[in-house]
């Protein structure tokens, strides 16, 4: 039986990575943090839970007691997490390890982390895996995250670095959709939405990702791939899987321009200046298909319906409240309609 470890077992990649491996029949130790109890439904699968509070990927790898076949890492953000992790190559025989598309930059160097100051970048198409990057270092997200893959493929070992774009699924810490959901439930007949609900930012499904990195643990290598669903949507057609999913009126009022004042009415987590596509060729030609947007976000709408019936959904999403605005400002956003 092939054995596989996956980090962030309670996050939205881990647990659909955990799942997808356990339904091909391996057997998986998760890694939860902070005494988080790894999901139910995984741990009846067989799961084995293993707690790194305070441990680093090297101690975790070494508290098994024997190697496997590869490891599934979410988390690692820097070189010095991948210097921990290559510490280990004698007890793991490859790594899927997740970096992001945010470190493509376009011909003038512009990238998402500095969009704010120096303009959204510009492509002349759908971003490859051979595009430049910003340089490595300590300054940004995106610049440590090229720091962390050039150490880790510098290595020669069998490393796939996998770069996403805009993830859904469930348990996540930033589900994008609750920007709809939450404004629905909320009675919001009329959503504001700039650019005229056309942006296109590519979207790449957690249990896609999964996917992919059973293929790329089941054939180890050296490769950089783009993963993203397989067909890049407008937000205005994002708006409607949500409300397709969740049974919930989703109505837009769409309007040119950038969002409006202070609190940013109109928005939403998808709504760039210029479209943001990923080609996904590459992680094709290896046998693997994304599937579709609308088929995937069903399952995060219908978890995000059941936090909001449950919980407080703050305790759960917390990437809102790392927001410099009130992403939920209805008031901005009733001024704002007031004028039109």
């Amino acid at each position: 039986m092939r054995k596989a470890l996956v980090f962030g077992i309670t996050g939205q990649l881990g647990a659909a990575v955990a799942e997808r491996l356990l339904e091909s029949g391996w057997r998986v130790w998760g890694v939860a943090r902070d005494g988080r109890k790894p999901p139910t439904h995984l741990l009846q699968r067989g799961l084995l839970p293993i707690d790194n509070s305070g441990r680093s990927y090297k101690d975790t790898i070494l508290s098994l007691g024997c190697a496997v076949d590869a490891a599934f890492v979410p988390t690692a953000y820097d070189d010095a997490d991948a210097r921990d992790l290559l510490a280990t190559r004698t007890k793991v025989g490859s790594l899927v390890v997740v970096s992001s598309s945010s470190v493509y930059a376009d011909h003038a160097g512009r990238s998402l982390d500095e969009a704010a100051e120096t303009g959204f970048p510009i492509f002349d198409g759908p971003i490859r895996e051979e595009t430049s990057t910003v340089e490595p270092g300590p300054a940004t997200y995106s610049t440590r995250k090229v720091a962390m893959e050039r150490a880790l493929i510098s290595s020669g070992l069998p490393v796939t670095i996998l770069r996403p774009c805009a993830i859904h699924g469930r348990f996540a810490r930033h589900p994008r959709e609750w920007w709809f959901v939450k404004r629905a439930l909320d009675g919001r007949r009329r959503i504001p939405v700039a650019y005229d609900a056309e942006s296109v930012f590519h979207t790449s499904s957690a249990r896609g990702i999964a996917g992919l990195t059973e293929i790329c643990m089941s054939s180890p290598a050296q490769r950089i791939l783009n993963v993203a669903d397989a067909t890049p949507l407008r937000v205005r057609e994002i708006a409607f899987a949500i409300g397709q999913a969740t049974g919930l009126p989703i109505n837009l009022i769409p309007f040119e321009g950038p969002p409006s004042g202070p609190s940013f009415v109109g928005s939403a987590p998808w709504s760039v200046e210029r479209p943001y596509i990923l080609d996904i060729s590459q992680a094709a030609a290896l046998g693997w298909h994304g599937g579709e947007y609308r088929d995937h976000v069903t399952e995060a709408c219908r978890w995000l319906l059941d936090i909001a019936r449950k919980q407080k959904w703050q305790c759960h999403f917390t990437a809102f409240a790392q927001y410099d605005y009130d992403a939920f400002d209805y008031s901005a956003e009733d001024a704002w309609l007031a004028t039109r």
